[in-house]
């Protein structure tokens, strides 16, 4: 049974990663600088958690150095709205994290390393053609100009050294309790869940703002797939399903809530952020070739629907069953 380490691991998407990736056979241990309680309720018997900093170098190499994991999902990040308020926290985390894990994993022989960038390394305040991995990036916020440095960190570390680094690039993830503090993305998923909870919402964003969407599920096996693949043919993948602006989702909402009350009152630093993304529709067409991996929720109209059928249910997240 291989050993894979993920930063991160006590977010949202971390533990229902580590879920994911018990389901291949891999035994999984968590990293991050503290586990909420509701996310250790999340995880299956058998997933390992370390209480670490990946801007702590000393303690990253310790850690890596007596796991030795045969491969390292790197999830860990300062999310956007914080980057944009504490820039150097940002730079710390986004760029000195992914250097010192890309180092211990060096040094230590990990097989391979997925690090996850973001959709905010592409800017497109005006209309432009669907964006691939190729084309140009030239972010203007904070979190993706610390994604791009992560990124061509790896691409150093690539060149110079070898090392199978693979780079997700995420659309904003959208699923409930997906309310994370500090992502300028993070209306994304409020706007569609506290209606649905039949709570009022003010989402933080121009109507006409948009934003590239994932569903968490969809992200979960896009990631996986790009982690346990035995070889890939390129460095960078692209993981979105749709875009839509805030107020079409609100539409699709009221259509399921009528009497849902979501009001708009545009934040300085979200609409910065997310109005930068107004025209970026991501070309996913390497994934699907290379992996695999086609959204199983490939429209706004299905995100809406998938999160009400979540909500539905009772339960935010139901694990995977263990592999027999």
């Amino acid at each position: 049974m291989a050993t894979v380490l993920i930063t991160g691991g006590g977010g949202f998407i971390g533990t229902r990663l580590a879920a994911r990736l018990q389901t291949a056979g891999e035994r999984v241990i968590l990293l991050d600088r503290h586990f909420e309680r509701g996310a250790l309720d999340n995880l299956r018997p058998g997933v390992e958690t370390i209480q670490g900093d990946v801007s702590d170098a000393e303690l990253i190499a310790e850690i890596i150095g007596a796991i030795r994991p045969a491969g390292i999902v790197h999830l860990a990040a300062i999310l956007s709205g914080q980057c944009e308020r504490e820039p150097g926290l940002a730079f710390a985390i986004n760029v000195g994290g992914t250097f010192h894990v890309l180092e211990a994993a060096r040094r230590n022989g990990a097989q391979r390393v997925v690090v996850t960038s973001s959709a905010a390394v592409y800017e497109a305040p005006e209309p432009v053609p669907p964006c691939d991995e190729e084309g140009p990036v030239a972010p203007l916020g904070v979190y993706g100009m610390t994604k791009l440095a992560a990124e061509e960190w790896c691409r150093f570390f690539y060149r110079r050294f070898g090392m199978d680094i693979r780079i997700a690039r995420p659309a904003a993830v959208v699923g409930p309790g997906r309310l994370a503090g500090g992502a300028a993305s993070s209306w994304t998923t409020a706007i569609i869940e506290e209606p649905l909870r039949g709570r009022p919402y003010t989402c933080p964003v121009a109507e006409e703002d948009a934003s590239a969407l994932v569903y968490h599920t969809d992200l979960i096996e896009g990631l996986a797939r790009l982690y346990l693949a035995e070889t890939v043919p390129e460095r960078v993948y692209n993981l979105g399903a749709c875009s839509a602006t805030a107020g079409e989702l609100a539409r699709l909402v009221r259509d399921r809530v009528p009497g849902a009350i979501i009001s708009f009152q545009p934040d300085p630093i979200a609409s910065f952020v997310v109005g930068r993304w107004r025209h970026v529709v991501m070309n996913c067409a390497r994934a699907q070739r290379d992996l695999g991996w086609v959204p199983q929720y490939p429209t706004p109209a299905d995100l809406v629907a998938a999160c009400a059928e979540e909500i539905a249910r009772g339960r935010d997240f139901t694990p995977p069953p263990s592999p027999a």
